[in-house]
């Protein structure tokens, strides 16, 4: 093969021009050639157009990609690539990285910039590369993008699903992007990842690479980790494994990644050692975040809810609820002289990504019967599928929350068809004297408290949940700047359990037998 042979295979393989063209700083310093580690090697080689990367830190995912958006820009005219982090600052970092990469080039085949600001480099060809946050501009807008690279997604803010969305539309037929993060709790960015791994999103590709199965980015670290701990400690024989550490091993983790992990552990916790370096992506998720209720407990109950059977509408159920069969789940059936308790979170039926109309049954044993959920019904046809729901279930508790659409709902159920088991709320007048009043009011006091009570009865065993819609935004439901609320998505359902948690709480209950 003659040197123009050889240039034309280096030119056609990112990974060949990567390593035989770039440079890149090591971690003692060293401008050294970019020689891909494995986990860089396999993104490269194995990406679809859509990817989803979960990782452990400093595998060196956004500096491949960079490096491939410089073999792009290099390869091919009028082509545009764009890294997006979550700060400022990271952007900044990230930005600068990138010139070190580009000003390291070989003279003979490094474009001449026609810009070089703080966020772009533009080439003489007319290819481009942008370095941006994931603020509140649609950074997409107008523009044509070959490569995106989003690092650290799952620390973006509200803006994501606005940015994904314009990204998408401005990916070239055969162009690629690549969400990259380390966990951060359940989140959108674990939403994205759970749909990806069970394909409900199957255009996504999703990737996982835990420290076992690094042996390149931090391999002096595990030496100088494991000639410390042997200084320190005896060293370590496979009587000594504890069995979460003979799992490790069997995963790929040599007994000096074993030392360097115990070390570590012993600087911090096992549980941000977990964060940083996850060995499995359930590990990565629940071992980070603030949310309210337990991520752990959460996967638990999702992974068992194969186990209970989903039943069909009778066929002689109210012909509403036939015509709107499609939005219930139910789990079991009423029986007779059971007490029935049912929250009701009411939405105005504007379908898209509107709050949805919620209508969630638990029994008196704190277990999860049915749960009617569309955002695409309007109010007033939503009352007859409440009036419906609380007939079938013995004429059970209503408890409809007092907001918004909610009052409609509840107008037309209490005085319009006279339902008699409605839950009330105490309120005191002026003079002191308390008089009660229909429907449930969401309040700055009233919400932390029937949300601590969801918490409380969830992770102690005392409701059964089995709507995987419920556990999804239970994931994602987190305390924000001091009050409750989704820290993307809908929260809607988990009101609606919450007060027929409520009502179960309350003593109430106006029999009809």
């Amino acid at each position: 093969m003659n040197n123009k042979e050889k240039l034309i295979k280096i030119m056609s393989d990112p990974i060949l021009w990567i390593e035989t063209f770039v440079k890149i700083v090591d971690k003692q310093g060293r401008l050294v050639p970019f020689k891909l580690n494995p986990q860089q090697k396999y993104i490269m080689r194995n990406k679809g157009k859509f990817n989803i990367c979960l990782k452990s830190r400093q595998l060196g995912i956004t500096s491949v990609s960079l490096a491939n958006a410089l073999y792009l820009t290099h390869t091919k005219a009028n082509c545009t690539c764009m890294i997006m982090s979550y700060s400022l600052d990271s952007a900044h970092e990230i930005f600068e990285k990138l010139k070190i990469l580009y000003n390291n080039l070989p003279d003979s085949i490094r474009q001449k910039t026609v810009n070089n600001n703080r966020t772009e480099l533009k080439f003489v060809n007319n290819s481009r590369i942008i370095v941006c946050t994931c603020g509140s501009k649609d950074a997409a807008r107008g523009s044509t993008l070959t490569f995106v690279h989003m690092s650290e997604v799952a620390f973006m803010n509200e803006n994501l699903e606005k940015q994904l969305l314009a990204i998408e539309q401005a990916l070239t037929p055969n162009g690629s992007m690549i969400l990259e993060s380390t966990a951060n709790g359940l989140n959108l960015f674990s939403e994205y990842w759970n749909k990806a791994t069970t394909g409900e999103a199957p255009l996504w590709k999703p990737f996982f690479f835990p420290w076992t199965k690094d042996k390149v980015m931090f391999a002096n670290e595990y030496k100088e980790y494991a000639d410390r701990y042997k200084e320190l400690y005896n060293p370590i024989s496979e009587d000594d494994l504890t069995e979460k550490e003979k799992g490790l091993m069997h995963d790929g983790a040599s007994i000096e990644q074993i030392m360097w992990r115990r070390l570590k552990i012993s600087n911090s916790s096992e549980e941000k050692f977990c964060q940083e370096f996850p060995s499995n992506p359930t590990e990565a998720f629940i071992s980070t975040g603030s949310n309210v209720f337990s991520a752990a407990m959460i996967h638990e109950r999702l992974g068992t809810l194969y186990l209970t059977k989903e039943m069909k509408l009778p066929p002689k159920s109210d012909p509403i609820l036939r015509k709107h069969k499609q939005y219930l789940k139910l789990w079991k059936l009423p029986v007779k002289k059971h007490k029935y308790f049912i929250g009701v979170d009411t939405a105005e039926g504007l379908g898209g990504s509107n709050d949805y109309s919620v209508i969630s049954v638990m029994d008196e044993d704190g277990y999860q019967c049915a749960e009617w959920r569309s955002n695409k019904v309007k109010p007033y046809e939503f009352t007859g599928i409440v009036l419906a729901m609380a007939h079938w279930y013995n004429d059970g508790l209503l408890i409809i929350e007092r907001a918004s659409a909610g009052h409609t709902v509840l107008d037309k159920i209490v005085h319009e068809h006279r339902y008699h088991n409605i839950f009330k709320y105490k309120e005191y007048d002026q003079r002191g004297r308390s008089k009660r009043k229909a429907g449930w009011e969401t309040s700055a006091k009233s919400k932390p408290m029937m949300i601590g009570d969801f918490v409380e009865w969830f992770e102690t065993w005392q409701c059964c949940i089995n709507s995987k819609d419920l556990l999804e935004e239970m994931k994602l439901y987190q305390m924000v700047n001091g009050s409750y609320a989704a820290a993307s998505g809908h929260d809607d359902t988990v009101m609606a359990f919450a007060m027929a948690i409520q009502g179960m709480k309350s003593g109430q209950y106006y029999y009809p037998w």
